[in-house]
């Protein structure tokens, strides 16, 4: 396990979840993504956070897949298999995530699909509210206050 870019964020009062590396890289790239979108809204950035979610969206369907694998699911009496969110396989690397700071991150997410789908003004400001919302739990240590 690997302490990356939310380590000193951890806090006993918010719970971490542990998240395989490359999972938190995507969603790092959405984030990227979405802010090069909110600088300028138009059709080049919108590519590339429809881009950087198609990514995200196969790597979540990969992680789907090997989650419901029956090799190494405990089906006879044994589990190989790891709880690290978004894991492919089964030695994952796993990034300490706080619970407040991923959860920001998933509504960041279902906000830049919303964003994607449904363009407008009311799409761009939830995206925004979504970011704001992120960086506070990122800059508040996770603890969500």
């Amino acid at each position: 396990m690997i302490r990356g870019r939310h380590a000193d964020r951890e806090r006993p009062q918010d719970p971490a979840v542990d998240v395989d590396v490359h999972l938190e890289q995507d969603i790092t790239t959405v984030e990227q993504a979405t802010d090069a979108y909110l600088g300028d809204p138009g059709e080049r950035q919108r590519q590339g956070l429809l881009s950087a979610l198609e990514s995200l969206d196969r790597r979540t369907a990969a992680s789907d897949a090997y989650e419901g694998d029956v090799a190494g699911s405990g089906a006879f009496g044994f589990s190989s298999k790891r709880s690290v969110l978004g894991a492919t396989g089964g030695n994952p690397i796993a990034e300490v995530v706080p619970a407040t700071v991923l959860r920001a991150q998933i509504d960041l997410v279902k906000a830049a699909k919303s964003a994607i789908t449904e363009p407008g003004p009311s799409g761009l400001e939830g995206l925004r509210a979504a970011r704001a919302a992120l960086a506070s739990a990122m800059d508040s240590g996770g603890t969500g206050d």
